[in-house]
């Protein structure tokens, strides 16, 4: 996932304001995660995820920005932020659960136990999620034809799909090297940030206070919304729960980082073979 448009900054009036914003965006983060006293020491909170959702949403695509980032993005540029991205995801839930609560990073499930099994499992997994996924966006374009009309509902599926910030740097892939360092990072990189964040992290967290079945809609509704998207949102969300399926399943994130990966490179392949998936 790389949220967000970025454009460059126009003059030095807007480069103040984002400034500011950047200011204020990495302040209240380090205020929550740690200067904020701990609340109990049996598990962390809604404060620290909403801390590190603050870093990602607005701190990174600000500095982005100041950077001079611009649309469409590069295979540099998208390099850049899908690294720092997930860096961030990462080492933001590593610090909050094994330094600010001493608590073990099993808690994130982190665990290499019963490796093979996870793996094979996750492979099954992708095998069920992505017919699934499909299914459920046949679902979604058909409830949104009933509000706006099946033609409309079927081209804003289609744009969706055309305007995915990666199209550009896909399309402009040239060679080998490149294409196989975009598949490192979107079956690699991305999977093992996102799956430490939002169910390792996130639904963790939310689990140990409201229970499987909250955390679970409420981790998978937060995932849903920050990828931006409205016909394909059921699918992520449908995705996002059997996310957390196998990770209450096995007690380890590689099932999911493994399904999660497998979808990713089916995305990928669709927009470089145009299969419209």
């Amino acid at each position: 996932m790389v949220s967000g448009s970025v454009y460059p900054i126009p003059d030095l009036a807007s480069a103040t304001v984002a400034l500011f914003v950047l200011l204020i965006a990495v302040g209240i983060p380090i205020y929550l995660l740690a200067l904020r006293p701990v609340e109990r020491r049996g598990s962390w909170g809604i404060s620290e995820m909403i801390a590190i959702s603050i870093l990602f949403v607005i701190a990174l695509p600000m500095g982005a920005i100041l950077a001079g980032v611009a649309e469409p993005l590069t295979l540099t540029t998208l390099s850049a932020i899908t690294i720092a991205q997930n860096l961030l995801f990462v080492g933001a839930s590593a610090y909050v659960v094994v330094v600010r609560y001493g608590l073990q990073p099993l808690r994130l499930g982190v665990r290499v136990d019963g490796w093979r099994w996870q793996a094979v499992l996750g492979a099954l997994g992708a095998a069920v999620t992505i017919p699934l996924a499909l299914a459920s966006e046949n679902v979604a374009i058909f409830l949104a034809g009933l509000i706006e009309g099946p033609a409309q509902a079927a081209a804003r599926a289609a744009a969706e799909h055309m305007n995915d910030p990666l199209r550009p740097v896909f399309e402009a892939v040239r060679g080998t090297a490149s294409a196989a360092w975009v598949f490192v990072l979107l079956a690699v990189v991305v999977p093992i940030g996102e799956e430490v964040f939002f169910r390792g992290f996130v639904y963790g967290g939310l689990r140990a206070r409201w229970g499987a079945t909250a955390a679970a809609l409420g981790s998978a509704t937060f995932f849903t919304v920050v990828h931006v998207q409205i016909v394909h949102a059921l699918p992520i969300f449908v995705l996002a729960v059997l996310l957390v399926l196998l990770y209450e399943r096995t007690g380890g994130l590689l099932a999911s980082i493994v399904t999660h990966a497998i979808n990713n490179i089916i995305a990928v392949l669709s927009i470089w073979r145009g299969w419209g998936l």
